[in-house]
């Protein structure tokens, strides 16, 4: 089979490998529809971040890996043992393994497990005609759900999570700060939580969309400010920072009121300073939100998919054999790009 696999910085192949064969209580997954991210990037252009160069200890897997960690496949071979959906099937894979021994594995926090593996990053992964994967950690596709959007049920499982880690009531009033796939995913999901939405990016082409999308209050970064301070009390109630760019966490925590939240989504490289008495004095709460669970996070995106308007956010799709220009389109700094799928049939 093709597959896009990684071999270092700046290296990525579509090579030919062996089709996988899954153990006992694995299906073998026909491809449909990968997603790249901004992760997928950091990898290719910054890497190894999470892919091992040795050995890994969880996977055993080391590069060259197939990258990928958002998919949507039918079943080409069910699991041996039974369980899990049967051939055919199409299927959204949760790409989170944990041990299953650990404390957090215990407690049901598999994405902190210290030997956390991850297909796509720490294991083969989507970038392929086939891979294999958990057959009880599959999904069904909800029917009526075109099985090209559910390959955005990995990334609104992000958003979801996050937005649970609010704790909000009805009508709370949330920012978000960045306009790309994930800050739009969070701002539908809020919305669809009854919170009043404020989306801030410098792109007016993605405030626009999110107040297509999701009914969000359009803000440019420099009008931010001046409206947080013309909201009735208690102030803004939250904020979800999904731009990863510096500054932006502690412009959200001098944003939201005394006993707010702010989610921390945006990944960025190093550290920056934060407003430490404001968050203390303020008893505000910095919290970050990486990982998803299966049955939890994964579960409410798939039935989310039918409520919310997901397929604007697909900008490009390209077939596997190309997928260098995927990257390079997701590198470009256009606007334009949010979601671009690889086409694996």
């Amino acid at each position: 089979m093709k597959a896009v696999r990684w071999h270092g910085r700046g290296d990525l192949r579509v090579d030919t490998v062996p089709v996988p064969s899954p153990a006992d209580d694995e299906i073998l997954l026909r491809v449909g529809w990968a997603g790249i991210c901004g992760t997928d990037l950091e990898e290719l252009q910054h890497g190894p971040l999470t892919i091992p160069i040795e050995p890994h200890v969880s996977s055993g897997r080391s590069a060259p890996l197939i990258l990928g960690h958002e998919v949507v496949g039918q079943v080409a071979l069910a699991a041996e043992n039974g369980e899990g959906p049967l051939a055919d099937a199409w299927v959204v894979p949760d790409v989170v393994q944990g041990c299953g021994k650990c404390w957090w594995c215990e407690s049901h926090d598999e994405g902190l497990c210290p030997s956390l593996n991850v297909l796509g990053q720490t294991d083969d992964g989507a970038l392929a005609e086939f891979m294999v994967a958990k057959a009880s950690r599959c999904l069904p596709v909800p029917t009526g759900v075109d099985a090209r959007t559910a390959a955005l049920a990995e990334p609104l499982a992000v958003a979801v999570r996050a937005v649970d880690k609010l704790e909000l009531r009805d009508g709370s009033t949330v920012a978000v700060l960045g306009g790309g796939t994930i800050g739009q995913l969070v701002a539908q999901v809020l919305a669809a939580s009854n919170a009043r939405v404020l989306l801030v990016d410098p792109v007016s082409s993605r405030r626009d969309l999110a107040a297509n999308l999701s009914g969000a209050v359009p803000l440019a970064p420099d009008e931010f400010e001046s409206q947080v301070l013309r909201l009735p009390p208690p102030g803004l109630d939250a904020v979800v920072e999904c731009g990863g760019r510096d500054g932006l966490i502690d412009q959200a925590l001098r944003a939201v009121r005394p006993g707010g939240t702010v989610v921390a989504v945006g990944l960025r490289t190093g550290s920056e300073p934060i407003d430490v008495p404001g968050l203390v004095l303020g008893e505000r709460r910095l919290v970050g939100s990486a990982a998803h669970m299966w049955d939890t996070d994964v579960a409410r995106a798939l039935a989310l998919l039918d409520e919310l308007d997901i397929e604007p956010l697909i900008t490009h799709e390209v077939p596997l054999a190309d997928s260098a220009d995927a990257f390079s389109l997701l590198s470009s700094g256009d606007p334009g790009v949010l979601k671009v799928l690889i086409s694996a049939s």
